[in-house]
Order: structure tokens, then sequence, then C-alpha cells
């Protein structure tokens, strides 16, 4: 049987560092290939206008709580009638646009959700290492 990957898209994205700290476990990520598409115009751009950080919660590890430390890149749309001048590049395999959970977590929170509900999820959801909040176990549903 095949291990499961230890980040959410290896083609995509490539790990720089694992800190463990306490209850925690942080891996320090970044994405990698390009060109990326603008999500108005869908041009290709390979030409980088900065960087950022984005942090996600993940499954855990062993009981700890995982949380991936992400460098996102920003570019330049060369489409001349693009009104986009700069864009995020997106990664839904891994999380979609503005989320905070990875996407192979949500399903775990929806299933908790489902069966417990928010608080009594919450409750079972912290010492599983998928801390949360109720509001969102109920969003799930």
């Amino acid at each position: 049987m095949p291990l499961p990957p230890l980040l959410p898209d290896p083609a995509r994205l490539t790990l720089q560092d694992v800190l463990v700290d306490g209850e925690r476990i942080t891996l320090i990520a970044r994405a990698i290939g390009s060109p990326s598409p603008c999500p108005v115009c869908g041009g290709l751009s390979t030409r980088v206008h900065s960087r950022y950080t984005r942090t996600l919660a993940d499954l855990p590890w062993q009981g700890r709580a995982v949380r991936i430390e992400l460098t996102i890149r920003r570019f330049f749309c060369l489409a001349a009638a693009c009104s986009r001048r700069t864009f995020a590049e997106r990664l839904p395999e891994v999380a979609a646009v503005s989320a905070r959970t990875t996407v192979r977590l949500q399903p775990a929170h929806q299933l908790i959700g489902r069966a417990l509900g928010g608080e009594a999820g919450v409750r079972l959801a912290a010492p599983l290492g998928m801390p949360t909040s109720p509001d969102t176990l109920l969003r799930r549903v």
C-alpha cells in the first residue's frame, strides 16, 4: 500500500523545512512550477512580481496539529487588455482561494461536523490535532 504524500500536492510544492514545536508541526514549503495563468484573462505569465506567505492548516500527524507556511508567488499579467495587473498563483489542488485549510483537511472537518455538530465536534477535533471552531465545522456541513 503506497504511503500518502507528505505535502498536499508534491508536484506543485517543495518542502524546505520541518519545525517541531511542542504539539505543533510546521512545514515550510514553497510553490514550484511556472508559468501561472491569470485568473481573469487566462494568459500565462512567468514574470514574478513578489512573494508572500500563506498559512494553511493540514491533516494532523500522530495527533499533532500541522501547519503549512506556504510561499506563494505573485505574477504580473502580461496581457495589455487585462484589467488585472498582478495576481497570485492559484493552487486548487492544495487549497481554495483565501482558504485557511488544505483541501484534504476539509472532508475530515465535514465528517466531524456531521457526526457531532459544532461544540461537540470541536471537543473531539482538538485532541485529534485538528483544532477548529464550531462555526467552521457547521459551515463544512
